[in-house]
């Protein structure tokens, strides 16, 4: 990244962490593409770039595990996150026919929620890429006329390509949750608001049952709970955990507090506005 820029995402332009970038920040924002999600991280970490956007996971895929362990090792903060409706697109060159295509480069992930259509036309093969617009990129480059890529409509825009066929997601509501990243915590304001944080726990029996309590006796609410292997630590496991409220909240204050009693381990990973 030749120019710092005030926001980074993975990829290359077109790409879904740009969309998200640009309906957060607008589409006037300063934002540029960097090479992988730990690209992104690093821009932020050595103050190259104010934010970062990253996906965390799909309502259809799942977590992007990558990101859950960057996230940890960074000691970024999340101050906002994204839900964006991911459409995908079977992109071409000028020229090709979609019976001609043989070879689909694409995110797996993005792979995985077009299977139905795959399937439907079997003599295309699926080929795994780094990045959805990086594979769009890479078909407008290349001198084949039998490859083609899935992406978003704005790749095609953005390199030059032709839809081929529209919306192929094996289903509507196929939903990507982005956070944005930063060196700083966010500012509390009076949106209803999130809090996510990791911690592991002592090896006692029911000790995750209690962990859960704390926040069960104090009526919050959790959105989400999942648990990442330790690593070097065989099957020990880190669980992150995203809760209604903000850190600054009383209620949750003492939710942590007591939740402390039981950790091994613990670090909060940001209270930021819940996105819609």
């Amino acid at each position: 990244m030749s120019t710092p820029a005030s926001i980074v995402f993975s990829g290359a332009r077109g790409a879904f962490g740009e969309l998200a970038a640009r309906k957060h920040f607008g589409e006037d924002a300063d934002i540029a593409p960097v090479l992988g999600f730990d690209a992104v991280f690093n821009a932020v970490r050595q103050k190259k770039a104010s934010f970062g956007v990253v996906p965390i996971e799909n309502s259809l895929g799942g977590s992007v595990h990558q990101n859950y362990d960057l996230l940890l090792d960074s000691r970024l903060y999340i101050t906002a996150e994204i839900f964006l409706q991911v459409n995908h697109f079977l992109l071409a060159k000028p020229g090709t026919s979609i019976d001609a295509v043989r070879r689909v480069f694409s995110h797996p992930q993005a792979l995985s929620q077009c299977a139905r259509f795959l399937k439907r036309h079997p003599r295309m093969r699926p080929v795994e890429s780094e990045n959805t617009a990086l594979a769009a990129k890479s078909v407008s480059e290349d001198n084949c006329h039998d490859t083609a890529a899935i992406a978003s409509s704005r790749a095609a825009e953005d390199f030059g390509l032709r839809i081929l066929s529209p919306q192929i997601q094996d289903r509507d509501d196929n939903v990507t949750r982005f956070l944005v990243i930063s060196r700083d915590q966010s500012v509390k304001n009076s949106a209803p608001r999130k809090t996510s944080i990791v911690f592991s726990l002592k090896n006692t029996p029911g000790v995750l049952f209690k962990a859960l309590g704390v926040f069960a006796l104090r009526d919050i609410d959790l959105f989400k709970i999942e648990s990442r292997p330790i690593h070097g630590k065989g099957f020990e496991y880190l669980f992150y955990l995203d809760c209604r409220g903000d850190i600054k909240d009383e209620v949750v204050k003492n939710a942590i507090s007591h939740l402390k009693e039981i950790t091994t381990f613990y670090r909060l990973l940001g209270s930021y506005d819940i996105g819609v």
